[in-house]
């Protein structure tokens, strides 16, 4: 009677159950949210470069930006900069394509918000003039020549300024401009902008402005210093290699002799490890060359009338008064070691420390005084014997 009992109670929550799971099934009333339809006021720009931020103004655009994509031409942007409620902002994508904008938030989609024309975006290649002394230097009234691409035709949407200071240009088309060098400008990048964006050109300095003025008449100066290519028969990937811009003789280079290795363990020029310039002899092993007799490093330049301080920081040194800093007049090449005392130099200067190192460096400062337009050599000179070294991590070269 029991187990009847029990059964009978089971059957009667069971029925109770299927009761309620019905009536929830014919009552249930299941909604999907549903998202309020954005709506679109206006955009702008119309016109622009990629990269340029859209503004989208409207209704019903929510907070949160991860929903939001807008696309132009058929192509996604991958940054929404901000979205409010009634305004969203988005970066013109790389390869945006001129044509309808679309917006889709959420589930909502609107395929024509407005038109966006993609600009192609300017480009300055090259920036020089016709000075005597380089076509990087430009004096005042000078004419400066900018050529590249995406000017366009508006000389009204173009301005040209040296390193900030306006400058009076004629735009002859879409890929020249003509440029006339400001009064007292500040050496510095040439700078070109179009219709709102800034393309920064290459470096024109005032020969008559002050201070640092290194990367205009000396090249490969400073570190991280650049190399050439290895050649057949060059000791190359041990120490040595050969600077870009610089002469080294065949007293301080290091190449393989086919029938023996006198010259192994000479090196003079770039430390690829330690990235300097400077010359070093020994630890070359059974055969190795043991000194180095009149090595020399140099590269010409011209330099304008003035007063020079030059400065030429090492970081490893121990040929105190075996290898020199040289400038002389004229494109030619260095005198040999035992000689540039007497050979009536701009200036020179022995390297004085032996205990320079990366933490500890030493510099050497040579001034001299140019009373007229120069064209001068400068770089290194040495003769040493086994186990000597210097190297360089920095030459900088300032108009006082």
């Amino acid at each position: 009677m029991k187990h009847i009992y029990k059964n009978f109670i089971g059957l009667c929550v069971c029925a109770l159950f299927v009761a309620v799971f019905m009536g929830c099934e014919k009552d249930a009333n299941f909604k999907m949210y549903q998202y309020s339809m954005p709506v679109v006021e206006s955009i702008s720009p119309g016109v622009g470069y990629v990269k340029t931020p859209l503004l989208i103004t409207g209704t019903n655009f929510g907070n949160q930006s991860e929903p939001v994509k807008v696309f132009f031409g058929g192509v996604e942007a991958d940054t929404v900069l901000m979205c409010k409620n009634n305004r969203i902002v988005v970066e013109v994508p790389e390869n945006a394509v001129s044509g309808e904008v679309s917006l889709q938030i959420w589930t909502n989609v609107i395929e024509n918000i407005g038109t966006f024309t993609v600009l192609p975006t300017p480009v300055v290649r090259s920036v020089f003039s016709e000075n005597s002394l380089g076509s990087n230097i430009a004096a005042a009234g000078e004419k400066v020549y900018i050529q590249g691409s995406g000017f366009g035709t508006d000389p009204e949407a173009v301005k040209v300024s040296f390193n900030g200071t306006p400058a009076e240009f004629t735009l002859q088309d879409d890929e020249n401009i003509v440029a006339i060098a400001p009064q007292d400008y500040a050496s510095g990048s040439v700078l070109v902008t179009v219709n709102g964006l800034e393309i920064v050109g290459d470096a024109m300095l005032n020969p008559s402005s002050k201070g640092d003025v290194t990367i205009f008449y000396f090249k490969n100066y400073k570190r991280p210093f650049i190399q050439k290519d290895y050649v057949e028969g060059q000791q190359g990937d041990r120490n040595m290699a050969t600077p870009v811009d610089w002469i080294v003789n065949d007293a301080a280079q290091c190449y393989v002799n086919k029938n023996a290795d006198p010259a192994k363990g000479k090196v003079g020029g770039m430390f690829p490890k330690t990235n300097a310039l400077g010359m070093q002899v020994g630890w070359g092993g059974s055969g190795s060359a043991t000194s180095i007799t009149n090595g020399k490093m140099y590269q010409t330049t011209t330099l304008p009338k003035g007063e020079y301080q030059l400065e030429v920081s090492y970081v490893e040194c121990n040929a105190a008064n075996k290898a020199a800093i040289v400038l002389i007049a004229g494109n030619q090449e260095l005198p040999d070691f035992d000689k540039v005392a007497t050979s009536n130099p701009l200036t020179f200067c022995y390297f004085t420390r032996n205990d320079a190192s990366a933490d500890n460096p030493g510099v050497e400062t040579l001034n001299f005084t140019l009373n007229e337009q120069t064209e001068v050599t400068f770089g290194f000179v040495a003769t040493f014997g086994n186990n000597t070294y210097f190297k360089i991590s920095d030459i900088k070269l300032v108009l006082k």
